[in-house]
């Protein structure tokens, strides 16, 4: 069963909810080479107590990840990335967080996907084509706004551009967006779909 917190603020927080899987797909063509992180939680602005000099286990503003990666050779890179991967968060590698051949991460790993079933990295999630980068984790939703969290791309150390995402997205679960930002605005316990420097959005049940 949830519990219900309301605040002041107005925004409704639910505690005491179980992990659901999430997945979130950014749509970016990138070259051989190149590897797509992903960084989110809440904007700072959000919740108080929400800082870059907070520790991640107090900070209210990330969120816990648990990652579900292919053992696949493909993937190696990233599945090294997140080991000790905790948190959704918007800083780059955690203290504990894998490294591969001494490369560290710049936040959480996503893995490259096609639609394409003849291909080692197909994945089912994946029903719009080449080059669509996945992160798919189980997520604490008590830990969101509203069951909604932000998402924005992080590749060769350079961000995603500020969002202005779609007031609703398209897909099964879409509603209007739940407030204003500059990041990608996700709904936990669904499948996620947006396009890097983009504002068009899909939420999706899982089938």
């Amino acid at each position: 069963m949830y519990s219900l917190l309301i605040l002041t603020c107005g925004f409704l927080y639910v505690t005491g909810s179980p992990n659901l899987r999430t997945a979130i797909l950014i749509e970016k063509r990138t070259e051989f080479g190149q590897n797509l992180f992903f960084r989110g939680g809440l904007d700072y602005s959000r919740k108080e107590g929400c800082d870059s000099a907070t520790s991640l286990e107090s900070n209210p503003c990330v969120i816990p990840i648990q990652h579900n990666i292919s053992s696949i050779d493909a993937y190696k890179a990233a599945k090294a990335w997140s080991e000790g991967d905790n948190y959704l968060d918007w800083s780059g590698a955690e203290p504990e967080q894998g490294d591969w051949t001494n490369i560290p991460a710049s936040g959480s790993p996503a893995i490259w996907t096609t639609n394409d079933p003849s291909k080692e990295t197909f994945n089912i999630l994946n029903t719009y084509g080449d080059h669509y980068w996945l992160l798919d984790v189980e997520m604490d939703c008590g830990k969101t706004l509203n069951g909604f969290f932000e998402v924005k791309g992080f590749l060769d150390g350079q961000w995603e551009n500020d969002i202005k995402q779609a007031r609703k997205c398209s897909g099964t679960e879409a509603v209007r967006r739940p407030f204003e930002s500059k990041n990608h605005i996700a709904k936990c316990g669904a499948k996620n779909v947006f396009h890097f420097n983009d504002g068009a959005c899909e939420i999706s049940k899982f089938d």
